[in-house]
């Protein structure tokens, strides 16, 4: 009798201990909550062959405009020498007007590829954007160079803005 107690209790414990075992175990997935790809735009200027960061004193507005509808992104930024802006997912071309504070304004036409990234059933698909093609106007803007093509989650400089001095 005394056996097939300490049997029952050995086999309760043991159940006990493989249900608690298999409800703590993590899955291994860590979905970041940053699960954009940023396109960051740095801000320069070249005076006689000497590249310098530039602090834009502003205000600046920045838009952008994706299926004939502009979104305010930005709204008075000041001396800033730097901005970080999210990627279509359905047009291949962003168009990003930076309105400065004299009523005029510089446009920048983004043309990139998007790749959709399946990270997981837990954390969906991701998606990252590679750069092809950047035009621009020069209202005061003196050039545009790409310098990472691949806008992803590092964090990397994608584009180097040139402003007239």
């Amino acid at each position: 009798m005394k056996k097939e107690i300490i049997h029952g209790i050995k086999a309760i414990v043991a159940t006990v201990m493989m249900l608690t075992g298999t409800t703590a175990c993590d899955n291994g997935y860590d979905c970041s909550l940053n699960n954009t790809s940023y396109n960051n735009i740095g801000f320069y200027t070249d005076d006689e062959g000497t590249e310098a960061e530039y602090s834009h004193p502003g205000p600046l507005d920045i838009y952008l405009i994706l299926n004939g509808n502009d979104s305010l992104m930005i709204n008075h930024l000041t001396d800033a020498s730097e901005i970080s802006l999210p990627m279509s997912y359905a047009l291949n071309t962003d168009t990003v007007v930076i309105a400065y504070n004299d009523g005029l304004s510089d446009s920048l036409y983004i043309t990139h590829t998007n790749t959709p990234y399946y990270q997981s059933m837990e954390c969906g698909t991701l998606m990252f954007h590679k750069l092809e093609e950047v035009h621009h106007t020069n209202i005061w803007i003196d050039s545009v160079a790409v310098v990472d093509k691949n806008v992803n989650f590092e964090g990397n400089e994608n584009i180097k803005i040139y402003f007239y001095q």
